[in-house]
């Protein structure tokens, strides 16, 4: 069949600079304009659109607030920037910051409020290759691109697309905004995360996928009848717990497809403080609130249950073991337990398809207004996932069920040549279905790191 495509649109995360700054510490001095020995300085001398082009070393220098539009940059592709100190971004509407090769090690990089920002006039943050312990971008009217990262102990962010990073725990917190009806989604995709996805957003819609993870927990989440949240394709590690809200819950438009699971998972609910899992306290665990494993957002924090009994992980115990139980008067489940933590008396859907398992899901005869779907599929991953179009792998065969399966299949984010990589395609929007003299419009999101 002859397929018409009259419309493509590529969104690369590039910018045309005006003024290369080049900052190398072996040089005597610089001439405080274009060639500069600390980066402190090439940024305080920078305008926006500058680029600030780094001698790949180790800079020990001042915490440092960045508040331009700015491509920081190794000088040689591929290289690493030592930076010893915290890195604050003073966000404005209309920002344009990159930063490319830059190792932090023990220290973070968090953010400011905006002021006069808006979801129409973000301030737009692309981190690509570096290393930190944090990325904190709790704040509203942030747009990020956070690609190809290793953060030891957590990202936070509002609206964005989170990619490719090795982490301990994604947060994706919300904004004042509600269930939009929009074709932009908040991306979460190919990550390998120790614990836990936490999402707590009602703004955009969702895609989980392709992600290497422990735990999952959805308490809040776009509920535009017209749309949908995916979660596809993630292999769940190590008796993974499943968490999705109960509590005000005004619609279920969810799909749960073509997951792997390691072993045997359990499925939580909670559904109001009595379960005691509402804390204040956000200084259990490291200490660090919105990034610890149990209060991965502010008030709030993980509590689990031992014999029916509140109980709490030590402080500074930072691999604990997690006891048999979760979430004290709530309900869970495995594989040959009972599924009973969806609010049936909500409508909308919610399809548990082609992950291999099928429950003993218990949802009454009549009086229901949930729409649940429970397939398990093949066993065998190869070709074990969703057969629907949307989600067939690169090759154009059914999707393969777990990480190197579907459109945001692993086996697309190893780059043949790494460091001369250009633009990288991490999401290509388009009809999976295409008819004769139809108009196809293709949006890809990308980027490059040279």
């Amino acid at each position: 069949m002859k397929k018409i495509i009259t419309l493509i649109t590529l969104l690369v995360f590039t910018t045309n600079y005006a003024t290369d700054r080049l900052v190398d510490p072996t040089l005597s001095s610089g001439n405080g304009t274009t060639i500069f020995t600390t980066i402190t300085a090439a940024i305080n001398a920078a305008v926006n659109g500058d680029r600030i082009i780094i001698a790949s070393n180790t800079y020990n220098e001042a915490a440092l607030t960045i508040g331009k539009s700015l491509q920081i940059m190794p000088q040689t592709p591929g290289t690493i920037i030592n930076f010893n100190a915290n890195i604050t971004i003073s966000g404005f509407p209309g920002m344009k910051l990159e930063i490319i090769g830059v190792n932090i090690g023990i220290y973070s990089i968090s953010s400011n409020e905006i002021v006069a920002g808006s979801p129409n006039n973000r301030s737009k943050i692309t981190i690509i290759n570096c290393s930190a312990q944090y990325l904190d971008f709790n704040k509203n009217y942030y747009g990020v691109n956070i690609l190809d990262n290793n953060i030891s102990k957590g990202i936070v962010f509002r609206y964005g697309n989170v990619v490719k990073n090795i982490t301990k725990q994604i947060s994706l917190l919300d904004e004042p905004l509600d269930n939009l009806n929009t074709s932009e989604k908040n991306l979460i995709i190919a990550n390998q995360v120790t614990y836990l996805i936490g999402v707590s957003n009602n703004d955009y819609p969702l895609i989980v996928a392709n992600n290497i993870l422990r735990d999952l927990s959805i308490l809040r989440w776009n509920a535009n009848s017209q749309l949908k949240n995916t979660i596809s394709n993630n292999q769940f590690t190590n008796d993974a717990i499943l968490h999705f809200s109960t509590k005000d819950v005004p619609y279920y438009n969810i799909i749960f497809t073509s997951n792997k699971f390691d072993n045997d998972f359990s499925m939580a609910k909670s559904d109001s403080v009595n379960t005691q899992c509402y804390s204040t306290d956000i200084n259990r665990w490291d200490g660090q609130g919105p990034f610890s494993y149990h209060s991965w957002m502010p008030s709030w924090s993980w509590c689990c249950g031992v014999g029916g009994t509140l109980g709490w992980y030590a402080a500074g115990a930072e691999t604990p073991t997690r006891p048999p139980d979760f979430y004290p008067g709530g309900t869970y489940w495995t594989p040959n337990g009972s599924f009973s933590y969806l609010n049936n008396n909500t409508p909308g859907f919610f399809e548990f398809s082609f992950n291999g398992i099928l429950g003993n899901f218990t949802i009454p005869t009549s009086g229901s207004a949930l729409n649940l779907t429970n397939i398990a599929g093949p066993t065998n991953d190869i070709d074990g996932g969703n057969p629907n179009h949307s989600f067939y792998d690169l090759d154009l065969t059914i999707n393969d069920r777990g990480v190197n399966g579907g459109p945001y299949s692993h086996l697309n984010y190893n780059a043949t040549n790494p460091n001369n990589s250009k633009a990288f395609i991490f999401d290509l929007d388009m009809p999976t279905d295409l008819f004769p003299t139809q108009t196809v419009d293709i949006k890809a999101k990308g980027y490059h790191k040279n």
